[in-house]
């Protein structure tokens, strides 16, 4: 049976400490409705406070306390079992743990006991542990899988119960791995569990595990956005997913965006180390002195350089082991491919699953994979190819196969050289422009915000015209007034210049570092997804937090990131709005983190507006102007009004009234290019929405989370008459149109004049 997503893993039944609300099921009464108004006007009145100022808090007691069950959840044989898992399969752990980070954090907002906490953290950390008995021609292969390979990859649970069985003999926790596969709507009969009758801790671990694989890399598919994994999640809810819960985790996400934290990763898979896990069996430490030992690790001078220069290089490089497995991928590789490391490091080399062929490539002539070519000749291999990019023209390269020979007959592995043959002409004139004098910040010698503006405007209308998609980082030193007033402006302009230059040397061919301003700084990441940028920027953060600053006593400094992607209807302005948006949650949640927002380049801008003549110009009456589109989004109503809260704050958008369940704003589209002054260049409508339940005709489909679908009647119109005459309203209306249903994850479903 295929998944859409992986399968859900199973836990511990126990309903009593979550309170959902009631699904409409479309009978109300009319004093249940006007409730419902009621509720729905109230939860709009508190938009109008969107603008006020929000106090800075402390990091939560509770996180921290999230942190510490994390560390000492783990049980001896648990930790050897994860070793095990990571040796055969590294991203497979990695995703454990972070699905084990995930459900830990949403167990202890819901409020479940310790113990059955333990349970699910233990069982998330190991729930694919029967890939162990899993052949590696299997789980490192790069493309689809066949029926039987299908099938062996099914036997997981089964594995991972057999494995488990040896160590442990707590029925739950075994119940969690067993009904790994098992979906909330199953249509197995009497084989497994359906609906509640799963255990709880399985329906959290479906969710948690569908939405770590989404929003991860792998070969054959991109990372997506968090928000278009939430819409994937509640498309999936009632059938693959308890609806239920659903809507608990994506109000979870809204509220905590930063809930899966790298740092917390990074210290957790640190003191997962043997010495811990040998105190399970001797009662000991290692070396007897009842401490943590910890040898430092020596790096040779050799190995720094080697791996400088091989993440520098304009050439992609790979390295492979004597049977193909890619053990290196460096930076060049992954712009050529458009394929990233995480992705590809532990997978097989395939000419396939990397769109090349040979330059003179035949319809009916099969590739010849050099790098077999080369295992099996032991001889240096050259060969002119071509890739197949997404998305944009072929990029010829010449690719050279050479095997890393062994001390005895046969080779370690081989060295893999793609370089690029395309024309770099246009590229390295826009180089040339960003280091001229005019576009460079005195200071730090990156970007001024002059150029940053231009080079925004120029990608706004790239990607608007069909060009790829570009992600913005905007990032913030935290607490930089201390620096200056405790070591002094001098220190702090240093702190800047580091900052700018670990910005640097962590940018890509046709980035762009800028300094936005003060201790603000921002990384436009062309060709780049919203997954993608926030990864990136993760790594920037760790690197930051762990580089001593000798002009501040070799003390490290911390940054905190705003991450979004480009979107349906965005202009440079809503877009640099929603990047500093997610800057300010992750000031708000703590400081030194990474805050990803924004559904991401879900579609093209849709034309709402119906061709017109110009004689319908001059006949037509003055409601002509008025367009109305009915917007169904998955979410319940609150979640759709604190999207609604992020369309206000990223467009400047005026509350212009609040009656009943309905919104009316004030919001200017761009457009328009007409007319000396500035004002002139936007278009201003009233936006008028009505929120409601959607009515299950309504719906495309029968799923949503608790709490139901909603249905937005929006309502657009020009507020000055001048407006009504100018030839870009259809656009005007189209990009706005094309921003609301991003914020709200919706699909049009009516649209009329």
């Amino acid at each position: 049976m295929s998944h859409l997503y992986p399968p859900p893993e199973s836990g511990q039944v126990n309903q009593s400490f979550i309170t959902f609300p009631a699904v409409n099921d479309g009978d109300e009464s009319v004093s249940s409705q006007a409730a419902v108004i009621e509720n729905v006007n109230g939860l709009l009145a508190k938009l109008q406070t969107a603008s006020e100022a929000v106090e800075e808090k402390p990091l939560d007691q509770a996180e921290q306390n999230i942190e510490n069950q994390l560390a000492v959840v783990r049980l001896g044989i648990a930790t050897s079992l994860f070793y095990a898992l990571r040796t055969k399969h590294p991203s497979t752990a990695a995703h454990g743990l972070r699905v084990a980070l995930f459900c830990s954090g949403w167990a202890e907002r819901m409020g479940l006991d310790y113990d059955l906490r333990d349970r699910i953290e233990v069982a998330a950390l190991l729930h694919d542990v029967g890939k162990i008995g899993i052949p590696d021609r299997i789980l490192r292969k790069p493309g689809k899988l066949t029926v039987d390979e299908q099938l062996a990859m099914d036997s997981c649970p089964d594995n991972g119960c057999e494995i488990l069985r040896g160590c442990t003999n707590d029925p739950a926790l075994l119940e969690i791995v067993r009904f790994g596969g098992v979906w909330y709507d199953s249509r197995r009969g009497a084989e497994s569990p359906r609906g509640d009758q799963i255990p709880l801790g399985a329906r959290m671990l479906a969710i948690a595990d569908a939405f770590d694989a989404m929003t991860t890399e792998h070969v054959y598919r991109p990372a997506l956005s968090r928000d278009r994994a939430i819409a994937e999640l509640i498309r999936a809810s009632g059938t693959q997913f308890d609806p239920n819960l659903v809507g608990d985790f994506c109000r979870m996400l809204e509220a905590h965006p930063e809930i899966l934290q790298g740092s917390i990763v990074h210290r957790w898979l640190q003191q997962l180390r043997p010495e811990d896990s040998e105190a399970f069996w001797t009662g000991k430490k290692v070396g007897g002195t009842g401490k943590h030992t910890r040898r430092k690790e020596v790096v040779r001078r050799e190995t720094l350089f080697n791996q400088h220069l091989l993440q520098t290089l304009k050439d992609g490089v790979t390295f492979t082991d004597a049977e193909g497995t890619i053990d290196q991928w460096n930076v060049a590789m992954e712009r050529l491919t458009q394929l990233p490391a995480e992705a590809m490091i532990g997978k097989q080399w395939s000419v396939a699953a990397l769109r090349m062929r040979d330059a003179d490539h035949h319809a009916k002539q099969e590739t010849v994979c050099p790098l077999q070519e080369c295992l099996r000749s032991g001889e240096v291999v050259r060969r002119a190819m071509v890739i197949d990019a997404a998305g944009s023209d072929p990029i010829p390269v010449h690719v050279e196969v050479a095997p890393v020979p062994g001390n005895h007959h046969g080779s370690h592995g081989t060295v893999i050289v793609v370089h690029d043959l395309s024309d770099l002409e246009h590229l390295e004139r826009r180089l040339h422009t960003l280091h001229k004098q005019t576009t460079i910040d005195a200071l730090t010698r990156v970007a001024n915000r002059a150029h940053f503006d231009e080079t925004l405007n120029e990608l706004v209308t790239a990607t608007t015209d069909g060009g790829p998609t570009f992600s913005l980082v905007i990032c913030d030193l935290d607490h930089f007034k201390r620096i200056n007033d405790t070591f002094g402006h001098p220190a702090g302009d240093e702190a800047l210049k580091v900052f700018a230059g670990l910005l640097r040397s962590h940018s890509r061919e046709g980035d762009l570092v800028a300094r936005y301003g003060g201790e603000e700084f921002l990384l436009l990441a062309a060709s780049c997804d919203n997954a993608t940028g926030a990864r990136r920027a993760e790594i920037i953060r760790q690197a930051l937090e762990s580089t001593p600053i000798e002009c501040l006593g070799n003390e490290c400094i911390t940054a905190s990131f705003g991450v979004t992607e480009f979107q349906s209807g965005d202009s440079p302005q809503t877009i640099v709005a929603r990047a500093d948006r997610a800057l300010l949650k992750a000031k708000d949640n703590g400081r030194n983190r990474v805050v990803q927002l924004g559904l991401g380049k879900m579609s093209e801008i849709v034309d709402v507006v119906p061709r017109t003549g110009w004689f319908d110009w001059l006949t037509r009456h003055d409601d002509s102007v008025l367009t109305v589109v009915d917007i169904l989004t998955p979410v319940p109503i609150d979640l759709a009004i604190e999207k609604l809260r992020g369309f206000i704050a990223d467009h400047e958008a005026e509350i212009v009234n609040v009656a009943e369940n309905q919104l009316t704003l004030k919001v200017a589209s761009g457009c328009s290019q007409g007319g000396r002054r500035r004002v002139d260049h936007k278009i201003s409508f009233h936006a008028t929405m009505t929120l409601s339940h959607a009515q299950a005709d309504e719906m495309p489909t029968e799923k949503s989370i608790a709490g139901g679908s909603t249905k937005v009647h929006l309502e657009l119109k020009p507020i000055r008459n001048r407006d009504r005459r100018r030839r870009e309203i259809k656009r005007s209306v189209a990009q706005l149109v094309s921003s609301f249903r991003c914020y709200l994850m919706g699909d049009i479903i009516n649209q009329d004049r």
